[in-house]
């Protein structure tokens, strides 16, 4: 069985993939119905390719510290989501974001299948770049604005290298600079300025590789999720007033995250659940992937989740994107989800952490 699977994996990844872009980016109705089971479909999926993947015996005798992180941290979310009597959806979130972590450097995409899915998103392009999309609201819409325009340049990048057509590059910065232009007119402050990060990331990084400005990139992408979170709150409460395209620089997170802080601080071990009754928002939204890790599940499942990710991320650090414009772009996508997960609760969501786990894919094979 285990061989059986283990045969499958370009299959279980790309449809799992390809189902989450369309049922997310065709309507926001589809979405809204679609969206309740994703993160279950995703966990089945993971649990399978685990399954399929990884000799526990093996595994223990070769690296057990994050075989020990990765199922230790899913049995407390579980238990602490209990003792919480917190909704039990969220465990899902905390659960296979741990799982997509642990499997990404055992798990080999295929030249085919990544061209499959790169198409399929590119695929998209035409329908959200020809019409406006007003149903979805502003950031939401960035955030689609921003995986489209990460997997069509990747797609480009395919095309242009498997059929020496050169010239695509001037369609990839018409491309990025669309992109910039569409998240400027959605007002969507926090896509826009991720845009212009990805584009700034996908530059240097061939300059980065295996040195120590990477190794800052991944700190302040991850450690600097969690201090920008703190700094936004203490510039609210000094009075001071900024506007960014037309609109107030202070979008009320700053409430949110203060009231979140304060609840973490009031139950670190254990987290606070999703249950917990907010004051400053009307629905529990933290708009923060880290944070949101951190203050729902406590700090012992953060710390696993934490770990795991740092370590891809160093990993990713060892390729030459020099040699390899494909994983340079995918690459620049992970930083890109992981800035505005600053703003959003991003990476750690359907669909967005399974585009997320296949640019890491990506980059590691």
């Amino acid at each position: 069985m285990q061989e059986a699977i283990r045969k499958k994996n370009c299959i279980i990844i790309s449809a799992l993939f390809v189902w989450l872009v369309f049922s997310s980016f065709i309507s926001q109705e589809f979405y809204a119905a679609a969206t309740r089971y994703a993160t279950l479909l995703i966990f089945i999926c993971l649990a399978l390719l685990f399954v399929g993947n990884v000799s526990v015996k093996e595994e223990w005798k070769r690296a057990p510290l994050e075989l020990s992180v990765c199922v230790a941290g899913i049995i407390i979310t579980g238990i602490n989501l209990v003792i919480l009597g917190s909704n039990k959806g969220a465990f899902f979130t905390a659960a296979d974001l741990l799982l997509l972590l642990y499997l990404a450097p055992k798990l080999t995409l295929s030249d085919k299948a990544g061209r499959i899915m790169a198409g399929a998103v590119s695929l998209l392009m035409v329908w959200w770049y020809a019409f406006v999309r007003w149903e979805y609201n502003f950031n939401m819409a960035g955030l689609v604005f921003l995986s489209l325009m990460i997997f069509g340049e990747l797609f480009l990048e395919y095309v242009k290298n498997d059929l020496e057509l050169y010239y695509l590059k001037y369609v990839q910065l018409l491309l990025f600079l669309t992109t910039l232009l569409f998240t400027l007119c959605y007002h969507a402050r926090s896509a826009l300025v991720c845009t212009l990060l990805f584009g700034l990331v996908w530059g240097i990084l061939p300059r980065l590789s295996g040195k120590k400005g990477y190794y800052a990139l991944i700190g302040i992408s991850t450690f600097g999720s969690l201090i920008f979170t703190g700094l936004y709150a203490a510039m609210a409460r000094s009075g001071r007033e900024f506007t960014f395209l037309y609109k107030d620089i202070y979008s009320g997170r700053q409430d949110i995250w203060a009231e979140i802080w304060a609840a973490f601080f009031s139950k670190p071990l254990t987290g606070i659940g999703s249950s917990w009754d907010i004051k400053s928002f009307f629905i529990f939204e933290i708009h923060n992937g880290l944070l949101d890790i951190l203050a729902v599940h406590g700090i012992l499942v953060f710390a696993g989740v934490l770990f795991l990710l740092l370590k891809r991320l160093s990993e990713t650090g060892r390729v030459n994107f020099a040699w390899y414009p494909e994983k340079r772009i995918a690459a620049a996508g992970i930083y890109c989800y992981l800035f505005a997960s600053f703003f959003e609760n991003g990476f750690i969501t359907a669909p967005y952490e399974v585009l997320f786990w296949v640019l890491l894919l990506t980059v590691l094979h």
